[in-house]
């Protein structure tokens, strides 16, 4: 099978020829620009031969438009740290208006989206990371709580906020697909879950922007929702219109890859925890994981991945030896009619 025809069987559940796999991370010293984050991205796939690629930008670009900027140090391990932010007074939320869905820090993306797929081979699908809305709004204050205090004290002018970002962004996501990704990686980064949201707030405040994201990607063959962080609401969020759910599987407090069998109606992307099993010196505990997670989902509408982004420090030899696994780990016996 082709990379797209493998991703495409598990995302409908079909007959597979192996699992399809692929890992992302952050390239700290290569984000800054488009032509470096697309190099950095075919070199990662072209080293492992991934079936499909998660484009994965510096995580502030979202919110680069208003203001946000961070410092880097040049050297690959070491995260940015934030340098300026938008809102210091509650007044500030005033400032939170639509911007220009093409320039700046958004049209750098798109030009890495068409710069990466120009260099994939045309059969591997290509995922374009997008925030949602709430999760966008955060990064323009110093921690998650100063928006969760605002959120209670300054509904209005927070709600106000949260729509001028969804209108940025709703050309934005149309124009990632333009320009070559088959679908978006919408990511809630801090906020669906019970540490940060109850279910029920994370309706109020996310719920209506996510659904107006994922309706400009509507069409697309490959949107994927990952629901971040421990505790998560995944069930919660099981009705969004997505081919695939992505999420810290391996963790306790998140529902299980089996349980997700019976409560999602798309295909599991994970099963590899992203800050566990994957920093081990060796790679045998990351491989029974993928062992572990085909036994769950037998194989079926099942894309073995990580839990979330994977640290710089990650030994290239493990995630060698998973590539290598996927080839060798046999499938379940197709079901007898």
């Amino acid at each position: 099978m082709t990379p797209r025809e493998r991703v495409w069987a598990a995302l409908r559940g079909g007959r597979l020829d192996r699992p399809p796999i692929s890992f992302w991370g952050h390239f700290y010293d290569r984000e800054s620009s488009a032509r470096d984050l697309a190099d950095a991205t075919l070199e990662f796939r072209e080293t492992y031969r991934w079936d499909w690629v998660k484009l994965n930008p510096r995580r502030q670009y979202h919110a680069e438009p208003w203001g946000v900027r961070h410092r880097y140090t040049g050297r690959a391990a070491d995260k940015p740290t934030l340098e300026s932010w938008p809102i210091h007074r509650p007044e500030d939320w005033a400032g939170i208006t639509e911007r220009p869905h093409d320039g700046g820090a958004l049209g750098e993306q798109i030009e890495a989206v068409r710069l990466t797929r120009s260099g994939l081979p045309p059969d591997v699908p290509l995922l374009a990371t997008v925030f949602t809305p709430l999760a966008i709004l955060r990064e323009m204050v110093p921690n998650p709580d100063d928006l969760g205090a605002a959120l209670r004290a300054r509904p209005q002018a927070v709600r106000a906020a949260l729509d001028a970002v969804t209108a940025t962004f709703e050309p934005f996501v149309r124009e990632l697909l333009r320009a070559g990704a088959d679908g978006i990686y919408f990511a809630t980064v801090d906020w669906a879950t019970r540490d940060r949201l109850s279910p029920a707030e994370y309706l109020e405040w996310a719920r209506p922007t996510d659904l107006r994201l994922l309706a400009a990607a509507a069409g697309a063959p490959f949107n994927v929702l990952h629901v971040c962080k421990s505790r998560n609401l995944l069930f919660e969020l099981a009705d969004y219109p997505v081919s695939a759910f992505s999420w810290a599987a391996t963790d306790a407090t998140n529902p299980s890859l089996a349980e997700a069998r019976t409560r999602l109606a798309g295909a599991s992307m994970g099963g590899i925890s992203h800050d566990g099993a994957l920093l081990d010196a060796t790679p045998e505990r990351a491989v029974e994981e993928l062992r572990r997670a085909l036994e769950a989902t037998g194989g079926r509408r099942w894309l073995a991945a990580p839990g979330c982004s994977i640290p710089p420090a990650t030994p290239p030899g493990t995630l060698a030896a998973l590539r290598s696994a996927v080839e060798s780990v046999p499938l379940p016996a197709e079901p007898r009619s």
